[in-house]
Parts: C-alpha cells; structure tokens; sequence
C-alpha cells in the first residue's frame, strides 16, 4: 500500500477516534453510575480507568482497521496470496487478541473498585459483558457492549432505556 495513503488512513482513523472518544468522555457513559450508585470517588477513579483504555485501544484499533483493509486488498487481488492472506489473517487475530486483553484488565480493575453490594447489582443489572463501559464501543471492541461479541450485536446499558 502507497505510504502516503497509509499515512491518510491512519490520520483520519485517528481523528474519528478522538472525537468519538471526546463526546464519551464528556458524559455518555453515566448509566452505570446511575444504576448502581457509585461514589464520587469511583466516578473519578472509573473515567480515568475508561480514558486510559480508550488511549491504550486507540492506535491498535487504527492498525486493526487499517490490516483489515489490507486484507481485502489481498482478497481482491486475481490470485490471492495463500501466505499472504494467511499472514495478515494471524496479525489481525494478535491485534483482536490485544484489544481482549486490555478489556479483561479494564473490567478486572473497575471490579476491584465496587463494592460487595455494587458487584451484585452490576451482575444482576447489566451482566459482566457491559462492566465500566457504556456507549460508543467503549473499550476498543464492536458488539457486546463493545466488547467484541459480534459487530452488530449492540451497545450500551442492558435495561438502561436505550
């Protein structure tokens, strides 16, 4: 892929990314603390948990977007590149791999925060796949509360009115 176009791609990913990131932390993931009560100190501790999973996520899901690209570029080709395909497939699995393992620290951190009582409500009302996380694909994965259970598969607060 031309350098310059690599460059472009990557800035305007980039760009996407921190106004998304803007309007989230800006007040679009307050459901949780609504529901289960948390104190001002937990806000705190939980936005600057979710900020640094934002920053940590960000440039690996521009490089994710951009080894997807690469990929189809790949698969359009007359006479796709078996090891080609293949190499770029396993890279895609390592970024994917990463943005799991961000996530599963995150939610591990934003557990060890609430209280005994918070925990169950936070099972009880949302499940594990929602934790920390509200909105706008949160934490670097599509789906499940943008935790990387399927693209489409939603967002968001479970039985918040959205």
């Amino acid at each position: 892929m031309n350098r310059n176009l690599l460059t472009a791609i990557t800035a305007i990913f980039i760009g996407v990314f921190l106004a998304a990131s803007l309007g989230y932390a800006q007040g679009k993931g307050k459901c949780h603390e609504t529901m289960i009560g948390f104190t001002a100190e937990q806000e705190t501790q939980i936005t600057d948990l979710k900020m640094r999973l934002i920053k940590e996520t960000g440039p690996i899901k521009t490089e994710l977007k951009i080894k997807q690209m690469e990929l189809q570029a790949l698969w359009k080709e007359d006479n796709p590149d078996t090891k080609k395909v293949l190499a770029k497939t396993k890279e895609i699995s390592a970024l994917k791999t990463s943005l799991q393992e961000k996530l599963i620290n995150h939610k591990l951190a934003i557990l060890k925060l609430l209280t005994p009582e918070q925990k169950k409500m936070m099972k009880e009302k949302m499940g594990m796949c929602d934790m920390g996380c509200c909105g706008m694909g949160d934490c670097g994965m599509d789906g499940c509360g943008g935790h990387g259970m399927g693209k489409d598969a939603g967002s968001g607060c479970h039985g918040a009115g959205r």
